[in-house]
């Protein structure tokens, strides 16, 4: 069975290169591998002959089963979508008592119903052409991440690929039971048994039990959308709070599908992420409508710029929570908890609402989450690049260990384009990290490699190279380095740096 140190962010990984196969050399297969170890599938099982051939009749039973499915949940969504509109069209019509449609309206009646088809379905169509998710790169793309980063012994990470460099190191070990493995069981949990056992060729099928947050997304959007539909004179006589409210939902729609989308190009679209959405329009609502009798009668709030305010909410909540806070903390004084962090995400390279907004999903909503996070659950839950995963945790050990910047300050002494003088008093936050970033350290691995020698026992020792000039006061720059050389969250960094792609000089053989 595979130990593990018990560390409360995860294994503890092992530090130093793992080493790469001599060039020329072909693996050797064994005898027994990983996957030989498994109990052989029976002749006659489902998509196999007796003789051992593929069965035809067994994938066109599975694709059929597939494309019915499908079938079945965009049957379900439209009945959503149509009970919903007809709710509205009769509820609305008693409530106005005019009768619907009205004479001379039919097509634009008719126009407004398609539109409201086709913006409640769009979302949940995305999960229908998802149902089927050929995963089994997933599951070795996982793998080769575990390798990659170091995150435990070879031998007690799943078996990599035999023609993958790694390959070597894991088999010179001894392996438990594949089914006993901590790693597997994780992927397991979350995609299930099938795809770690099954064919390349092999679909992942998403259970029916999980389609329930589809089912009630569709609802939410339908039912906000004939709200909106249904009298379109806030387009251009906006009045009252649920005007206001139909731009916060607009604004909240907009960000969902988008984000929705690119989860579905990036194989990420689970049915959290539907859950997510109708938390997000509800927060959304429940802004606004507080923004509204705060700012309605407002001086500041002119003309229709409210309404723009409300869209803008439904795209970020963050700022109408700001926004909130500012105005009932004259009110409570020192009692309202501060919405941001002093290390927020957003200061990253690379980084952008999007990836936030999936972070955040997984618990990460700091610099401080990020540098403590299990690094192989969120590689496992998201679909973000395990690099830009490792590039931001080494950038958030640097500026963790700054003072906290302020956006301002930062801007000011960009703009006076001087950088400080490193003297013998330590620099501020937004002073540290301009002349860092001006000599090109952007990372704590960048700093290291500057400012630091790396000895026999893999210990680093503070050295500041011939003719340069230090960017930090040396008494800063040397306790900084010392504190980052003794990090052990920096050892899956290295190892990913390490065991990436190796450089092929010009004079050397290929």
């Amino acid at each position: 069975m595979t130990t593990m140190a018990p560390d409360r962010a995860g294994p503890r990984p092992v530090t130093g290169p793992v080493p790469q196969p001599v060039a020329g050399t072909v693996p050797r297969q064994v005898a027994a591998p990983e996957t030989a170890r498994r109990a052989p599938a029976p002749a006659d099982g489902p998509g196999r002959r007796a003789d051992g051939q593929r069965n035809d009749s067994g994938t066109s039973d599975s694709g059929t089963r597939a494309w019915l499915r499908r079938k079945a949940v965009a049957a379900w969504m439209n009945v959503l979508i149509a009970g919903t509109a007809a709710v509205t069209v009769v509820t609305a019509g008693v409530t106005a008592q005019r009768p619907w449609p009205e004479p001379g309206t039919w097509g634009i009646d008719a126009l407004k119903l398609f539109a409201l088809w086709c913006l409640a379905f769009l979302p949940g169509w995305l999960y229908v052409r998802f149902l089927d998710l050929r995963a089994k790169a997933l599951w070795s793309e996982y793998v080769l991440n575990l390798h990659r980063l170091g995150w435990d012994l070879p031998w007690h990470l799943p078996m990599p690929p035999v023609a993958s460099g790694f390959y070597h190191r894991w088999e010179a070990g001894t392996h438990g039971r594949p089914a006993d493995n901590i790693y597997r069981q994780k992927f397991e949990a979350y995609y299930g048994r099938q795809i770690t056992s099954s064919a390349p060729d092999q679909n992942y099928s998403v259970k029916s039990e999980s389609l329930f947050p589809v089912f009630l997304a569709t609802a939410v959007l339908a039912v906000g959308w004939a709200a909106v539909l249904w009298d379109t004179r806030f387009v251009t006589h906006p009045s009252g709070p649920w005007d206001v409210m139909k731009y916060g939902f607009l604004g909240a729609y907009a960000f969902v599908t988008s984000m929705l989308i690119r989860r579905f190009f990036q194989s990420d679209l689970r049915p959290s992420a539907y859950a997510t959405a109708v938390y997000r329009i509800t927060l959304v609502l429940l802004i606004v409508a507080v923004l509204h009798q705060v700012l309605g009668g407002a001086a500041a709030v002119a003309g229709h710029a409210e309404l723009a305010v409300a869209f803008v909410v439904g795209f970020f909540p963050l700022v109408g929570l700001q926004a909130l806070q500012r105005v009932t903390s004259r009110a409570l004084r020192w009692f309202v908890p501060p919405v941001t962090s002093e290390y927020p995400l957003d200061q990253l390279d690379g980084f952008n609402l999007w990836y936030e907004a999936r972070l955040t999903e997984e618990g990460v909503e700091d610099m401080q989450n990020l540098t403590t996070m299990n690094l192989v659950d969120v590689i496992l839950h998201t679909r973000v690049p395990a690099g830009s995963l490792v590039d931001w945790t080494d950038q958030a050990f640097l500026l963790t260990h700054l003072e906290r910047v302020d956006r301002d300050e930062l801007n000011r002494l960009r703009s006076a384009d001087q950088p400080a003088v490193a003297g013998r008093a330590p620099l501020s936050g937004a002073q540290a990290r301009l002349n860092l970033r001006r000599v090109g350290i952007r990372t704590a691995t960048d700093l290291l490699k500057a400012f630091s020698v790396e000895q026999e026992r893999g210990e680093r020792v503070f050295r500041v190279p011939d003719g340069l000039e230090p960017p930090l006061p040396a008494d800063q720059l040397r306790l900084l380095v010392t504190v980052l050389a003794a990090e052990p969250g920096l050892a899956p960094v290295w190892n990913w740096q390490h065991n990436g792609v190796q450089a092929c000089h010009r004079g050397q053989r290929r």
